[in-house]
């Protein structure tokens, strides 16, 4: 039985993720989304927080692959999943505002920039959708940093 050096599984899962090539990684990616939509609210906000947590945590090379291979198949499940989950991601980074201070703003710019058009806008208009769902949506467009709303298109 293989042992993990580190107790955290979420980081364990994004490492084994990341040392995959794209194309076993995005299968298992996809996998891992349908699965997360199964579970309950509460298990979703944990996985996303402890997502948001540990992206800091890889190089920089490491984790713009995964990030890029996410969006790819974050943006072809349907839109509602899609405003969902990053539904979940705003109201994590809502409580813990200080960690968008520690990711890496500009290399999550660029994966985005790098995926197609027509992915780009179907996560751009949910995000957007995501947002204004909030009743205090300032709060939220003002974590985002200036070059993130400019790449999503509100400012």
């Amino acid at each position: 039985m293989k042992s993990f050096p580190n107790e955290n599984p979420i980081e364990n899962i994004m490492d084994t993720l990341i040392g995959l090539p794209e194309y076993l990684r995005k299968p298992m990616l996809e996998g891992r989304l349908k699965e997360f939509y199964t579970l309950d609210g509460q298990d979703k906000h944990e996985i996303v927080s402890g997502v948001l947590r540990t992206i800091p945590s890889f190089e920089e090379e490491k984790i713009s692959r995964l990030i890029k291979t996410w969006m790819m198949v974050l943006s072809s499940f349907n839109g509602a999943q899609i405003v969902e989950m990053l539904r979940i991601y705003c109201q994590e980074l809502k409580k813990n505002p200080d960690i968008i201070q520690r990711m890496r703003v500009n290399m999550i710019i660029r994966m985005f920039n790098g995926i197609e058009d027509v992915q780009k806008e179907k996560l751009a208009d949910c995000l957007k959708e995501a947002i204004l769902s909030f009743p205090d949506r300032n709060k939220i467009i003002d974590l985002i940093p200036r070059s993130g709303l400019q790449a999503l298109g509100i400012q």
